[in-house]
């Protein structure tokens, strides 16, 4: 009888762990360097299964701060040892890993045609909620499953079509083409909407770089396109001025604010300056309305940036918001772990407030 023992992953077991990526994975190895960075990341769990002193299998569980989502990054059993219940006390380790998070939510995508995998997933009610295109090298798609650990406190939404922004600066526009694909599948998602919404929205500067967008830009830019659009902002006036070293600069950011402001008035899109919360953004949801809110990606990333991300739904704890920034290209996350993810209420009150004066911004698009 095969009775392993579960433990953290060491340096020590990394030629067992690529010998078992290469017999188990034709495609998507994990590297010795993504092994070494999740054994020693604070927001990841690398546990290993030792039977005999030799490493038999491992199971990787990440998680990103302050949301309520964990991702079952891989996990793979020598093929001597498979149909042995392994696999079975490793997905169950994952989950305890993911509670340990403060997470309710595991989240995984898997191959089409591991069938051995996804029975798995299923016997332990992992449920399918959609297909992630063009996942592996091979092109074929991922099957994205998860399974909601405490389903008593949950109702997740039905997800957004995910647009990655392709720069920086484009999450506004990204944002926005999300929200409204959501009302209207005939809008296109593709680079080149994305850098014209830009090129209609940006307030042209921010700090040293290009200006991202504000919220009187994005809204006129779904009027164009012949959506309803209403925006909530904490004051009145030019936002990131203060973010914007130049005089001359600032002067610009200025100048399209005013700009931006006559031709809401003009438009007719209602514009109500104070400060406002959640309850006051899930009441405009509540009769269709999509969200684009302004976060700071601080209590994320780290970084003191203004973002803009899309409210796809409410629940009485939990905020699910899309992001349409995955992080940096050394950074294990994907489109998946972007989509709906449950952010706790008070936490999501903080993140929507920007720099030291405290930012609120919020644009709502309706069908027209």
């Amino acid at each position: 009888m095969i009775d392993p023992v579960l433990r953290l992953a060491t340096d020590a077991d990394l030629a067992a762990l690529v010998r078992i990526e290469k017999t188990c994975f034709d495609q998507d190895r994990m590297t010795r360097r993504t092994m070494r960075h999740f054994m020693t990341s604070t927001t990841a769990r690398f546990w290993v299964a030792v039977c005999d002193d030799a490493v038999i299998g491992y199971v990787v569980v990440i998680h990103r701060s302050n949301t309520a989502l964990a991702r079952l990054y891989s996990m793979a059993v020598e093929p001597a040892f498979q149909r042995a219940g392994i696999g079975q006390m490793l997905l169950r380790r994952a989950e305890e890993t993911t509670l340990d998070f403060g997470a309710p939510i595991l989240r995984l995508e898997v191959h089409p045609q591991n069938g051995a995998a996804i029975s798995l997933y299923r016997k332990n009610g992992y449920q399918e909620f959609a297909l992630y295109p063009d996942y592996y090298p091979d092109h074929s798609p991922a099957l994205r499953m998860e399974k909601v650990l405490v389903p008593q406190s949950l109702r997740r939404p039905s997800p957004l079509h995910f647009y990655h922004q392709t720069l920086p600066f484009t999450c506004g526009p990204a944002s926005l083409m999300m929200a409204m694909n959501a009302l209207n599948p005939a809008i296109e998602m593709d680079r080149s909407s994305e850098i014209a919404l830009w090129r209609e929205a940006t307030t042209i500067f921010m700090t040293s770089g290009h200006g991202g967008c504000g919220p009187l830009g994005l809204a006129l830019a779904a009027h164009r396109r012949g959506f309803k659009a209403e925006v909530l902002v904490s004051r009145e006036g030019p936002l990131f001025v203060d973010t914007v070293r130049k005089d001359q600069n600032r002067k610009v950011v200025e100048l399209v604010h005013y700009d931006f402001a006559d031709q809401a008035a003009e438009a007719g899109i209602p514009v109500t300056a104070g400060a406002f919360g959640i309850d006051d953004i899930e009441r405009h949801t509540r009769d269709g309305q999509m969200a684009l809110v302004l976060i700071s990606q601080y209590r994320i990333y780290g970084d003191k940036i203004p973002h803009w991300v899309v409210v796809s739904g409410f629940d009485d704890r939990f905020v699910y918001v899309t992001d349409p920034d995955i992080g940096e290209d050394d950074e294990p996350y994907n489109g998946s772990d972007c989509v709906s993810v449950p952010i706790l209420r008070h936490e999501f009150d903080l993140m929507a407030r920007y720099g030291r004066s405290k930012l609120q911004a919020a644009v709502f698009i309706a069908k027209a």
